[in-house]
């Protein structure tokens, strides 16, 4: 079983002392894989562990156990409940439950990004990418313009930032997946948060 790793820890209780190795956020699993994701423990503390605004009954330790079923993209938070009733930060990551984009392969994409330079999902990275040599990407805002236009084989990724000079606005924007391998075109949305 994986953990979240330390750069969770910006995530999660910046104020813990240490975090136990676990996997970097955005955490990417493929779908019936089981997870472990926990948080420094705070004597006499609960936690309270939400997926996609839901919270998760049974689940008020500092240790988060979840069987991820369907592939979607999904938020992960939780909150510290102190002995005395503060509570503490809400602090979020992503998990990516990722389908096949043909037999063997699986393409990692997520559905948001948060160009601003905190350090933290900064550009927007997909995962697997690099096994398609060829492919293309091309982003579009919502009138069909496009705003953005990768190299064969996304070498760099879409850092979100500008467009001809002015500040891409937080919205979302429609992207094109070329892999030029005969295989359709994969069509989607990704969100700039800022």
């Amino acid at each position: 079983m994986l953990k979240i790793s330390p750069l969770v820890f910006s995530l999660f209780f910046t104020y813990c002392l240490s975090v136990c190795g676990q996997t970097t956020m955005p955490d990417i699993v493929c779908p019936g894989q089981t997870k472990v994701y926990y948080v420094n423990y705070n004597p006499g503390s609960t936690y309270i562990w939400r997926i996609n605004g839901m919270v998760q009954s049974g689940q008020y330790a500092n240790e988060f156990i979840h069987t991820w079923v369907a592939a979607d993209t999904f938020l992960l938070e939780v909150q510290e409940i102190s002995w005395t009733g503060c509570t503490g930060p809400v602090r979020s990551g992503q998990v990516i439950v990722s389908a096949e984009t043909e037999p063997g392969i699986r393409l990692m994409i997520p559905e948001a990004f948060s160009p601003n330079g905190d350090m933290i999902n900064d550009s927007w990275e997909i995962g697997n990418i690099e096994t398609f040599p060829k492919a293309e990407i091309t982003i579009y805002n919502r009138w069909g313009q496009v705003v953005w236009r990768s190299a064969r084989g996304y070498p760099g990724p879409w850092d979100g930032n500008t467009s001809r000079g002015a500040e891409l606005p937080t919205e979302s924007y429609h992207y094109v997946i070329d892999l030029h391998n005969g295989s359709k075109l994969i069509i989607g949305t990704v969100t700039i948060l800022r």
